[in-house]
């Protein structure tokens, strides 16, 4: 992939081809800021599309009452890692976790497949015309880009990126900290079979997924 200077507001990254395509799976990637958020939206609102956030799935799992999550985590790090209601506290085990790898790992062991044991639960719900979006910030990182058909990252600059991501009311330090956990967007962008560029406005992002989401459906 060449980035060509002036251009990167607006070219949509095509790397597969002009050939026709069945989509079944499509994965959805990028770095904290890009906006993946923004483009699960968009492809929320065409028609036979459904779409699926794994961070949302992730926070519905930490919300559920003495759940088996609660119970693994009480059981190696002690209740005092769960509120009162009887949720894992996130704020401890982001502490637990953010200077462990071991922790971190064994923690993942038990929340990313519960994670895609829900969206397939979901998929299997969906018709079969349907195309399906799943938005996996660690995509690459935990593998599930095995189990899609085809990949979209969506990159905005480092500069973009940190500003809104401060906008979030974030610290720059802990901004950074959340994008070094991540492979680089750029990294992302390559690896993945499409692209989407988030330098400019929402009209701008929204013609790509317009564009992006034609192609996906073979329409020339």
């Amino acid at each position: 992939m060449v980035f060509r200077e002036g251009q990167e507001d607006h070219i949509l990254y095509d790397k597969i081809g002009s050939g026709e395509l069945f989509l079944k799976l499509i994965g959805l990637t990028g770095g904290p800021g890009c906006g993946k958020s923004a483009v699960l939206k968009i492809f929320a609102s065409f028609a036979s599309w459904r779409v699926f956030d794994a961070d949302e799935i992730c926070h519905d799992l930490y919300a559920e009452k003495n759940s088996f999550l609660a119970e693994r985590i009480a059981a190696r790090w002690g209740r005092d890692f769960l509120r009162a209601d009887g949720t894992p506290d996130r704020s401890k085990i982001a502490g637990m976790v953010f200077d462990s790898k071991e922790e971190l790992a064994w923690l993942n062991s038990l929340v990313h497949p519960e994670i895609m044991r829900r969206v397939e639960c979901g998929i299997d719900a969906c018709a079969c015309t349907d195309h399906v979006m799943i938005d996996v910030p660690l995509l690459f990182e935990t593998g599930w880009n095995r189990f899609t058909d085809s990949v979209v990252a969506v990159w905005s600059s480092p500069e973009i990126q940190m500003t809104r991501l401060l906008a979030r009311g974030w610290t720059r330090e802990h901004a950074e900290a959340r994008i070094a956990a991540q492979l680089p967007a750029s990294e992302k962008l390559e690896r993945a079979d499409y692209g989407i560029i988030n330098n400019a406005s929402p009209a701008v992002l929204e013609a790509q997924c317009v564009e992006l989401e034609k192609k996906l459906n073979g329409i020339k």
